[in-house]
């Protein structure tokens, strides 16, 4: 159930697209049904993967040598894309430095310590940190006392949504303020802890999943009842931005749990694995090169990003298969001649 279950990495698939139409720009005409689609549906992606990958890796934490390698592995995996995507994040910040490049370097390091070197990299030092924090406050502190404090910090974040609904000048001071030094609140402190503490009670609580199945659905639909009434007071009152959700807090859960206990189907999606990782690491790469030539904000061009976004990673990563395998036969081949000309 934990490694082999074919809906989970099916459902990884589908949250990557949603998370490549937040960064296809607009896809939609009618202001109502964008906002539904992109602020609602689409937003459940990240708050699911931080859910999906707290819960692996609390499982197999207790393995030998397991959290060293996971982490390690994430840490390389990170280090690659990182120095892949500089180019593209000097193109980005380049209007804002004033030709103070003396300070690139000390950009390059806050980046890739918070952000990442392109805006959807921040999950990789949010998922790092927020690992090693939600960890040591259940060891420490019990899951009670982490809660609230990850409870905490997620309201506190929440401010960057909610900001239109505040009317406390000396908390929209503070707030201006942090983002002018930090950007955003969704990072590693603020936004992905109450994730990964889902993912890990989940992980510590999952031989007892099946006789709460019923709660998982009726949370599932209770909070997508909340998740309506939260949209509307979001869309009326838009604030800074729209990643902190409170709904998505059981939403999320529930769903991951639901999809944990569902019966595994004959289809092999463990396949799309892999396409799934390379969408989600590459599809900036096509979506930056095509803004490059055509930066108009249309639906149009936003499902043309989208269809870039998947299709050339999804493209690329099969020919890199082929060549592979190609090469792999070549390497086959000549070693066997090799091998039949000492024989003679």
């Amino acid at each position: 159930m934990e490694n082999k279950n074919q809906k989970l990495y099916l459902a990884q698939f589908v949250a990557t697209i949603f998370v490549v139409m937040i960064h296809s720009g607009t896809v939609i005409g009618n202001p109502i049904a964008h906002f539904i689609l992109k602020s609602m549906i689409c937003r459940l992606a990240v708050p699911f993967f931080f859910i999906n990958n707290a819960y692996f890796f609390h499982v197999n934490a207790p393995k030998s040598g397991y959290k060293k390698r996971c982490l390690v592995k994430i840490l390389k995996t990170y280090f690659k894309f990182f120095l892949l995507y500089i180019p593209f994040g000097i193109q980005l910040i380049s209007q804002s430095m004033d030709n103070q490049w003396n300070y690139l370097p000390i950009v390059v390091v806050f980046s890739f310590l918070y952000s990442g070197s392109f805006y959807h990299l921040w999950y990789f030092p949010a998922l790092l940190f927020s690992l090693l924090f939600v960890r040591i406050g259940i060891n420490k502190l019990g899951y009670s006392c982490t809660f609230s404090i990850c409870c905490g910090l997620f309201i506190v974040g929440s401010l960057e949504t909610y900001s239109a609904y505040i009317s406390n000048h000396t908390v929209v001071s503070i707030l201006h303020k942090y983002l002018d030094l930090f950007l955003t609140t969704r990072n590693g402190l603020f936004f992905s802890p109450i994730f990964v503490l889902v993912g890990c009670y989940l992980a510590d609580n999952r031989n007892r999943l099946v006789e709460r199945k019923n709660k998982f659905y009726l949370g599932l639909v209770i909070s997508g009842l909340l998740g309506v009434v939260e949209g509307i007071l979001v869309f009326r009152n838009q604030g800074i931005d729209k990643n902190f959700m409170y709904f998505t807090i059981v939403f999320c859960g529930c769903l991951f749990a639901i999809l944990l206990l569902s019966k595994n189907t004959n289809r092999d999606f463990e396949s799309i694995k892999s396409y799934s990782q390379g969408i989600s690491l590459l599809h900036m790469i096509p979506i930056q090169l095509f803004n490059l030539v055509q930066n108009e904000i249309s639906p149009m061009y936003g499902v043309c990003r989208g269809i870039l976004g998947v299709t050339i990673p999804i493209v690329g990563i099969r020919l890199y298969r082929y060549v592979k395998k190609r090469s792999s036969g070549v390497h086959f081949l000549k070693n066997r001649v090799i091998s039949q000309n000492k024989k003679n």
